[in-house]
């Protein structure tokens, strides 16, 4: 069954989707109307605008130069780690996955354990309709608490194992393994794969150090 609502109000639609800013949601269609088919019209468009679908509505994913910057090194991290492992594999922002029925996202950064694809075969469809093993989300400013807490129980409940939230601006990061179950890290804090990444470890001041020009040493 795909999830439908029709709001009778811009209020009641705010809260159903998480009090996304009112700039990102979009109106073509009107919101409640919305299917899979606008959201691949309007990333096939010449604007190529990146919604996601939330319980018919269109929600502009949240963008920003630095945040793509931080989810391109844990994609880094990410394949350099599973490469010849053949644990799965990885997906960049712009990377669409189906969860819940009806409900498109786009994670910073997925990984999708093989078992998730059915005969371990990729699917050939724009969007896929398999759950990130492990998705990783970079706050940007636009994102709102309520947003993420929404994000976390589509993921969770269509069977996520493990999600993090990274918070560019205090270098930080929250680790859930469930839709109640975190662990807040610090800037001396070390990202775990668990059993899902096994060995991986990804320190939080690395990652962040990745983003910035080293210092030159002085002769």
């Amino acid at each position: 069954m795909i999830v439908r609502f029709a709001p009778q109000n811009l209020g009641e639609l705010l809260d159903r989707i998480g009090n996304v800013p009112a700039e990102r949601i979009g109106m073509d269609p009107p919101p409640g109307r919305a299917t899979e088919a606008d959201v691949l019209r309007h990333l096939e468009s010449a604007d190529k605008r990146l919604y996601e679908l939330v319980d018919g509505t269109l929600v502009e994913k949240a963008v920003g130069s630095r945040e793509s910057m931080i989810a391109g090194e844990i994609l880094t991290f990410f394949n350099n780690r599973i490469r010849g492992r053949d644990l799965g594999v990885v997906l960049g922002g712009d990377g669409a996955v189906r969860l819940m029925p009806g409900n498109i996202r786009y994670p910073d950064v997925s990984f999708i354990a093989w078992g998730a694809f059915p005969n371990d075969d990729l699917p050939e469809e724009a969007i896929w309709s398999v759950t990130p093993t492990l998705a990783v989300e970079v706050l940007s400013r636009s994102n709102t608490r309520r947003e993420i807490e929404r994000k976390l129980y589509d993921l969770f409940t269509t069977g996520c194992k493990m999600a993090w939230i990274i918070d560019p601006t205090t270098e930080s990061a929250r680790v859930y393994s469930s839709v109640t179950r975190f662990k807040d890290l610090d800037t001396a804090g070390v990202l775990d794969g668990g059993k899902i990444l096994p060995g991986f470890k990804l320190p939080l001041v690395d990652l962040f150090a990745a983003t910035k020009r080293r210092k030159k040493k002085s002769k």
